[in-house]
């Protein structure tokens, strides 16, 4: 996985190690090459360039960016569709189907038998809309008492595998997370092979099996 800016004459990731930590000492630089990461993730325009065995990637799809992490939500819309479309391919695939078809015609039957006790003349179709149930029973994950670090790593767990995020940026993380904590964090996502890049405003202890990428207060790129 490589992140290059083109206003940048180093890479900010490269294929030599799975995270990097990026030290923006400027207050300056730190706010300008955020917001523009930021916008580039939601709008796909921008300088940076992220890219997979020389294939570019598109940086809306492919990085996640987390500002706030202790705001991380496990049922948010974007997951909670694809959780529902995967069920939904379930449902329909040949170990289920099925079992899909007899509760569909069970509903249809209900539904005819409640028609029945009224005056009403009523319309159905046949195919069950899974996702309308599925919203409608509140289907979500379940959120257990936890750790701040256990719930982060369930929701990169979660966000890699239905998303299909392949980087995943932090914002500032070593000012809620001790050293030990990430070392933890990143132990489990170099197992899951997961990339990461951290974004930081301030020189801290090194973190071992990374590469360290530094603009200082002056602008001067230190690699």
């Amino acid at each position: 996985m490589k992140l290059v800016h083109e206003d940048l004459n180093c890479a900010i990731m490269s294929n030599e190690s799975l995270f990097t930590e990026w030290i923006i000492e400027s207050p300056d630089y730190f706010s300008k090459f955020l917001d523009e990461l930021w916008k580039q993730c939601e709008n796909g325009t921008g300088h940076y360039v992220l890219s997979d065995d020389e294939k570019e990637l598109d940086i809306r799809k492919n990085i996640e960016l987390i500002f706030q992490p202790f705001a991380i939500d496990l049922n948010d819309k974007r997951i909670l569709g694809k959780l529902y479309v995967e069920l939904e391919q379930l449902a329909h695939s040949e170990q289920f189907f099925v079992r899909t078809q007899e509760i569909t015609q069970y509903i249809l039957e209900y539904v005819l038998e409640l028609e029945q006790r009224t005056d009403y003349i009523l319309q159905t179709e046949n195919d069950l809309d899974l996702t309308m149930v599925l919203k409608s029973l509140s289907v979500k994950y379940e959120i257990m008492e936890e750790s701040y670090l256990e719930k982060l790593v369930q929701y990169i767990k979660i966000t890699s595998q239905l998303l299909k995020k392949k980087l995943y940026v932090f914002v500032n993380i070593r000012s809620y997370l001790t050293d030990e904590k990430m070392n933890l964090l990143i132990k489990e996502m170099m197992y899951q092979e997961i990339h990461i890049l951290f974004i930081e405003n301030q020189e801290r202890s090194c973190l071992e099996g990374g590469i360290r990428y530094i603009i200082d207060a002056d602008g001067c790129e230190i690699q």
